[in-house]
């Protein structure tokens, strides 16, 4: 009761205020003084936190404009140190923003940060970012020269912290990594009062921290913060956390329900009974693959005209985790073997195993979409791919399980092979509790779908997660910054590191979803797309065409519409007997898994594809062009003219259509103030660049086999395949 009453005196002191937009220097910092401070829960932790939401952002210009040269044809950028011209602070408590202070220097803001910290009564203070990489890199002199060096930092990769600490009790975090969207499309998302300004600040200006903001500016900086921290309190409501409770990343959020519900049903228990040792973990990375995509090489280039239909399977990875088997025991031994040994028994068994296998060739060149990367093999020789899929090899050597081989056994002729390595363990459905809460995930996002944008956001994403928790390595590279240099480093393991690592995180409380779930995952679902692919077009006949995948989604012509609801029957059945069912939602029964198709929008009058993830086509629904390039923003159609004939092998996309930059790291000796008086750290120049369109290399059918039949190998001894 002493705590709410706080709030509500708290709550009125800070109505009664009002909200402030003002500059940095003539803001009373006493006002925070109402502030609360928490303890954090848990034992053996006295820390104090201010319960406060606290946005920072900086904005940069270049000293001068890039200067482009051309040396023996080749484009080269000349970049500069860069500057910071503006920050904001938002700051929000009770519900309520409380001010918005702003300032040019970048020294500035590290000393309205350390006032705002020191008239708070909290040891500790959080303060966001979103990107923080990028804003820290230009302010982590400034930090250094006031606070010291960061007492603890935790990278994901280099130039990506998920939170730096400083001894003074100062802790930045980021909440791109925790919203897993941009700031613009967080704030629609979560359906806040002050939405990002978009375009009312011209990034191509070049300013000095001596120059005035117009109005325009003012308002695009403070609603980049205000926003943010308008995003985080519905994020923290929603969620019902503290503020020192908050999840540093996304996976964070349902990794916490996992560990709630997996405790309250022994899921440690069954954990220490299955989980692979460290030699079965390192094997089962390499069994590992990600989602499927690749395009029909019979069709690179052309220019498709008429209907084309894209089908998406409706959460394709929590389909498999529900209605599909598992190992749900420990992997053992098993001498060598053959193919087909393993797949009469891969409805109850599990294998993982390496196949050696010997004059390999794709049976038809009808068939659109090889299976087997080259990317994942040990080994091969003389092996010819189709945009990283092999089509033909002499030899090669890939680790694989019973459901991906199933798809090899289909497609390839292999004229000797044998199966080494060979582990097996029992398969069932995964532990209840997991899947009825992935289950009850599904259904709550699809209910709070246009009904509350906040939960949908995050029961959506929660959803997603649940994947990602199963193929969490075990094993995590330790990536370290140098000071000095700005350079990161990766603390490098050897094997016994590696190990004692292994055991130590197995042992954890916490860890409690085996590695291989989430293996099997990504094998059940590729599977499904191509059982999908070969019923949509009768086995890949001439004419019903699969022209493109991508992981869960595949584009056909004139697919075989009465296979497909025959599959969607398939995933109903297998759904219900795993003891679950539709969701139906306003009368609509809404499933997982199956094969949907949502009229117009999933058509296409125009289509031409060069390779995978580099498609465009023109939209039914709108008869707009629309593109897939990777690393290439959307908005780079306008390149195109409106003409698909455009999207072909050398086409340029340039900087100044799509706005794609590349990243230029500058790191100085010291702060340092240039000519027109700005303070100068280390910068980040963004520079636009082009982007060439390639397309992918091709064979002629014939020529390839008769090639293939001309190699001679010395790999393997005629003694290796006798048991067969």
């Amino acid at each position: 009761m002493l705590i709410g009453n706080i709030i509500k005196d708290n709550t009125l002191f800070y109505e009664s205020l009002g909200y402030k937009y003002i500059p940095w220097d003539s803001f009373d910092y006493s006002v925070l003084e109402k502030i609360r401070s928490i303890k954090k829960a848990g034992r053996g932790d006295n820390s104090t936190y201010n319960d406060v939401i606290i946005m920072a952002d900086t904005e940069t210009s270049k000293k001068r404009q890039n200067v482009v040269t051309y040396v023996k044809g080749n484009k080269i950028i000349e970049t500069f140190d860069n500057h910071v011209v503006a920050f904001t602070v938002s700051i929000r408590a009770y519900g309520l923003n409380i001010a918005t202070l702003y300032g040019h220097r970048p020294s500035e803001l590290i000393l309205c940060l350390e006032q705002i910290h020191k008239a708070m009564s909290g040891r500790k203070t959080i303060v966001y970012f979103h990107n923080l990489s990028y804003d820290y890199t230009f302010l982590r002199k400034f930090m250094f020269l006031k606070w010291g060096e960061p007492d603890s930092q935790l990278n994901v990769n280099p130039h990506e912290p998920i939170f730096i600490r400083f001894n003074n009790g100062i802790e930045f975090r980021d909440s791109l990594i925790l919203f897993q969207r941009s700031l613009e499309k967080a704030g629609k998302d979560f359906n806040v009062e002050h939405q990002k300004a978009t375009g009312k600040w011209d990034y191509d200006k070049i300013r000095h921290q001596s120059d005035d903001f117009d109005v325009d500016e003012l308002e695009y900086i403070e609603h980049d913060t205000l926003c943010g921290v308008e995003a985080l309190d519905a994020l923290k409501n929603a969620l019902n956390k503290k503020i020192y409770a908050m999840p540093y990343t996304a996976t964070g959020i349902p990794r916490e329900q996992v560990k709630i519900r997996g405790k309250a049903n022994g899921a440690k228990t069954l954990f220490n009974k299955i989980c692979p040792t460290y030699e079965q973990y390192c094997f089962l990375l390499d069994v590992f693959h990600g989602g499927y995509t690749h395009a029909n090489r019979h069709y690179i280039g052309a220019i498709l005209k008429g209907l084309i239909e894209c089908y998406d399977f409706t959460s394709s990875y929590p389909f498999v985790l529900l209605s599909e088997k598992y190992p749900m025991e420990k992997f053992s031994p098993l001498s060598n073997c053959s193919m087909d040994f393993i797949i009469e028994n891969a409805s109850e068994h599990a294998f993982m195993f390496t196949l050696i296998a010997v004059d390999v060739v794709l049976k038809d060149d009808n068939i659109p979409m090889p299976v087997l990367q080259k990317s994942k093999c040990l080994k091969t020789v003389n092996a010819y791919d189709d945009n990283g899929r092999i089509l033909t090899a002499s030899y090669l050597e890939i680790r694989l399980n019973e459901m991906d081989l199933q798809v090899v056994k289909e497609q390839y002729n292999i004229k000797k092979h044998i199966c080494i390595d060979v582990q097996t363990a029992h398969k069932d459905y995964l532990p209840k509790w997991f899947t009825e809460y992935i289950f009850e995930l599904f259904c709550e996002k699809t209910k709070l779908k246009g009904v509350d944008a906040v939960l949908y956001a995050l029961k959506k994403g929660e959803l997603n997660s649940c994947y990602g928790m199963t193929v969490q390595r075990y094993i995590k590279e330790t990536i370290e910054e140098i000071y000095d240099t700005g350079e990161y480093k990766l603390k490098k393991w050897d094997d016994k590191q590696e190990k004692e690592e292994y055991i130590k995180h197995i042992k954890k409380q916490g860890t409690i979803l085996p590695y291989f779930w989430g293996v099997w995952c990504t094998s059940y679902a590729m599977y499904n797309l191509f059982t999908l692919g070969k019923m949509a077009t009768d086995n890949y006949s001439k004419d019903r065409v699969w022209l493109y995948s991508d992981t869960d989604s595949g584009y056909f012509i004139n697919p075989n519409h009465e296979a497909i609801e025959k599959y969607n029957e398939i995933c109903k059945q297998k759904l219900i007997k795993a003891g679950f069912g539709a969701y139906n939602h306003k009368g609509k029964d809404v499933w997982l898994g199956i094969a949907c198709h949502e009229g117009l929008k999933d058509e296409y009058s125009e289509y031409v594809t060069l390779g995978c993830k580099r498609y465009c086509g023109r939209s039914r629904a709108d008869s707009e062009l629309h593109i897939t390039i990777a690393g290439v923003p959307k908005k780079g159609v306008k390149a195109l003219d409106d003409d698909i004939s455009n999207f072909r092998k050398g086409t340029i996309f340039p900087g100044m259509i799509t706005n794609k930059k590349t990243h230029t790291y500058r790191y100085v000796d010291r702060i340092y103030t240039d000519e027109n008086g700005n303070e100068t750290g280390d910068s980040i120049d963004l520079s636009l660049c082009d982007y060439k369109l390639d397309d992918i290399v091709t064979y002629d059918w014939d020529e390839l086999l008769n090639a293939h039949q001309e190699y001679e190998l010395e790999m393997y001894t005629e003694e290796m395949f006798d048991y067969v």
